[in-house]
């Protein structure tokens, strides 16, 4: 591929050890799922390594299987559903299950219990997890195996994109009855609910673990709770982002007035223009809804807006302005050059979707280079 992610190590430390000072570096899960949120899982680890963090968090057992590999030693919770198939294989691998259903619960008792297992409650997602009204039943099947019962979980349904956090705090009483009953049960387990957005704004979600995602990459979960955390801090946290998506300039044409630009010609040049290709497309993760939008890249710290709809594989960029453009010469598609940036909230804003969505959906094969 013609384009590069640019990583930076002192970004990821400066993010981690920012919320190692919030919450206490105990407590702190960095979240390495989705190929480390699209920076990638092994660049990603190979920074974390060296501040030794004592839990990673991944969606899938594969995603665990490959930090064992990397020579991960501490503890990994899978996040994602567990499934009765991969039970065995997580037990090998000495992963931390999240189970939330009746039909894997029975499925991990069935095969002996193996492994160590966290137990979520749906406190208001309505995605995984078991209703407060299961807890006492759940407990009972349980208690002969309190030894591999190592964690209650939940999960927020609505903290970053609301200032009143209402809704959460409601789910904070749910999981809060759940865990007594199992306290009440002679239970003493670890207690997790905290995301990056509520662990930044509601320190009641904190309790023993802190699973930390966007964040760690230096995004904000949203302005909403940038702006949550300012009413309540009266600052704003320095979070640095990390990634930077870079290619080149590839063919640099003059375009008449007149021409039309790329697919369906939905752009037409109203003067005589100089246009620069760029060989990044919608394949490898940018947008093609971007180009409908007020959209641009940066070229000699200036910016250059795209024309025409984006390709499978190119885009088209003018740069009547900057004259000495020429092929060779280095695109920014999100990250800083000169004075200007463009941002993964930006990209994600043209395109109508989330920073989440696009980081994560950079092509795996684009090389990350930690800088």
């Amino acid at each position: 591929m013609l384009s590069t992610i640019e990583l930076s190590s002192a970004a990821i430390r400066h993010n981690y050890n920012l919320f190692c000072r919030l919450a206490g570096k105990e407590l702190v899960a960095p979240v390495l799922k989705s190929n480390a949120y699209g920076h990638g899982l092994a660049e990603v680890y190979q920074v974390l390594a060296s501040e030794s963090p004592a839990w990673i968090c991944v969606n899938y057992v594969a995603e665990g299987a490959k930090l064992r590999g990397f020579g991960y030693s501490g503890h990994i919770l899978v996040v994602g559903p567990a499934v009765a198939r991969e039970i065995p294989a997580a037990s090998a691998l000495d992963l931390d299950l999240v189970l939330g259903n009746q039909a894997v619960l029975a499925a991990w008792l069935q095969a002996g219990a193996p492994g160590r297992i966290h137990i979520k409650f749906d406190t208001g997602m309505s995605r995984q997890g078991f209703a407060l009204s299961e807890a006492a039943v759940v407990a009972q099947l349980l208690r002969p195996h309190s030894a591999k019962i190592v964690g209650l979980c939940t999960h927020f349904a609505n903290v970053e994109d609301v200032t009143d956090h209402g809704y959460a705090t409601k789910q904070l009483e749910i999981f809060n009855r759940a865990a007594q009953v199992f306290a009440d049960a002679g239970f003493q387990l670890m207690l997790h609910a905290a995301s990056s957005a509520s662990a930044l704004i509601m320190a009641t979600s904190h309790f023993d673990l802190v699973r930390v995602g966007i964040s760690l990459y230096g995004s904000w979960p949203s302005p909403l709770t940038r702006v949550s955390y300012l009413q309540l801090q009266n600052q704003v946290l320095d979070l640095k982002p990390v990634l930077s998506w870079r290619t080149e300039v590839t063919t640099v044409k003059p375009v008449a007035a007149g021409q039309f630009i790329g697919y369906g010609c939905t752009f037409r040049a109203i003067r005589d223009m100089r246009v620069a290709v760029l060989p990044v497309g919608y394949y490898e993760g940018y947008p093609r809804i971007a180009g409908e939008a007020a959209s641009y890249v940066l070229i000699r710290g200036a910016r250059c807006p795209i024309v025409g709809r984006i390709c499978m594989n190119m885009m088209m960029v003018d740069t009547t302005h900057l004259p000495a453009v020429e092929v060779g010469d280095q695109v920014t598609l999100i990250g800083a050059d000169g004075n200007d940036e463009v941002s993964a909230q930006d990209l994600a804003g043209w395109a109508r979707t989330i920073h989440y969505e696009l980081l994560t959906r950079l092509h795996s094969d684009i090389p990350r280079q930690l800088v």
